[in-house]
């Protein structure tokens, strides 16, 4: 089954899929699952953005460790979003009544993605300060929030940031094609 974009909320949810992609830390302290129909349609969306930045949230929920994070959903830009060659802000125009919809079905907010065309997977200045936000920021209730980073030749790298720690970790970087 092909998974289709919903227009209205922007979301490109997990439905029947091929596979997933799992994303480890080295110590095997934080795993983070999404699927290949996920990683193809923001594939899809970074295409069509070039050669903008581009980015939105990602949701989902937590196993019952809480060691893994699998990502059911990951948003389009919201409309008040700005995007330039090495510069995204991600608007936040409906996200609450998004998030608030999700909270009531044991979904979360659980970081953010982020599209560098021509450009590396590794956060820039700039990301790791905003997501080093989030990580202390009570109100997101995301005290470890990912970001994947979609960059140069197909290529996705995880990251997870900590909220009682100064560095971040890297999962893993691979190509969203294979």
């Amino acid at each position: 089954m092909v998974t289709e974009i919903l227009p209205a909320s922007g979301m490109l949810p997990v439905t029947n899929y091929s596979g997933n992609k799992t994303f480890s830390s080295s110590d095997g302290r934080f795993n983070l699952v999404i699927s290949n129909c996920q990683l193809e349609r923001l594939h899809a969306h970074c295409a069509a953005s070039y050669p903008l930045e581009t980015g939105g949230v990602l949701t989902g929920y937590y196993n019952a460790r809480h060691d893994t994070a699998i990502i059911t959903c990951a948003t389009e830009p919201p409309p008040d979003s700005q995007s330039g060659r090495t510069r995204f802000y991600r608007g936040t125009q409906g996200l609450n009544n998004m998030m608030e919809h999700l909270w009531e079905n044991g979904e979360y907010y659980l970081g953010e993605w982020h599209y560098h065309p021509n450009g590396s997977t590794y956060p820039s200045g700039v990301d790791i300060r905003q997501m080093r936000e989030i990580a202390k920021d009570s109100a997101a209730r995301c005290p470890e929030p990912i970001l994947l980073i979609i960059g140069t030749n197909c290529m996705v790298a995880a990251h997870v940031f900590f909220a009682d720690e100064p560095s971040f970790q890297i999962l893993r970087e691979e190509s969203i094609l294979s």
